[in-house]
C-alpha cells in the first residue's frame, strides 16, 4: 500500500540518497591526505524529476536490433561541475575539511528532517485507517 503513494516514495528515496550522500562525503574527509585527490559530491535530488519519472508511462521502446541505441541509460550520479570552487594543496589535494563537515553537518540535518517527515506522514496515515 505505501509503495502505491508517490509522495512515500519521494520521501523514501529522498533519505535514500541523503544517506549515499553522507557516504561520499565521508569518503572525502577520509581521503583529506590523499595526494592528489578531488572531492566528490552528488547530484542535487530534485523533485520535479522525480514527479516526471512517477508521471512516465510505464512502457518504453523496444530495443528490437543490436544496433538500436539504448535511450533509457542514466547520466552519471555524480556532481560534474568542473568550476574549481575548491582549494589545492601542493600534493594536490582538493579536499577542504571545513567545507566538507559543514555539508556532513546540512546533509544531517536534511536526512533528519526527511524521516521526520516520513515517520509524521506514517501517522496520518494511520489516524486515517482508523488505526491510532
Amino acid at each position: 500500500m505505501l509503495n502505491d503513494l508517490p509522495l512515500m516514495g519521494f520521501i523514501r528515496d529522498k533519505m535514500k540518497w541523503h544517506q549515499n550522500r553522507q557516504s561520499v562525503l565521508a569518503s572525502n574527509v577520509a581521503n583529506a591526505d590523499t595526494p592528489r585527490y578531488k572531492p566528490h559530491d552528488l547530484k542535487a535530488l530534485k523533485f520535479e524529476t522525480q514527479l516526471s519519472e512517477v508521471s512516465k508511462p510505464k512502457t518504453g521502446m523496444a530495443l528490437t536490433h543490436k544496433n538500436h541505441i539504448n535511450v533509457a541509460g542514466r547520466s552519471s550520479d555524480f556532481d560534474s561541475r568542473s568550476g574549481k570552487d575548491f582549494e589545492v594543496t601542493p600534493s594536490g589535494n582538493g579536499v577542504v575539511l571545513e567545507d566538507q563537515m559543514m555539508k556532513v553537518a546540512a546533509n544531517q540535518f536534511d536526512y533528519q528532517l526527511a524521516t521526520t517527515v516520513y515517520s509524521r506522514s506514517l501517522g496520518l496515515l494511520k489516524i486515517a485507517i482508523g488505526r491510532s
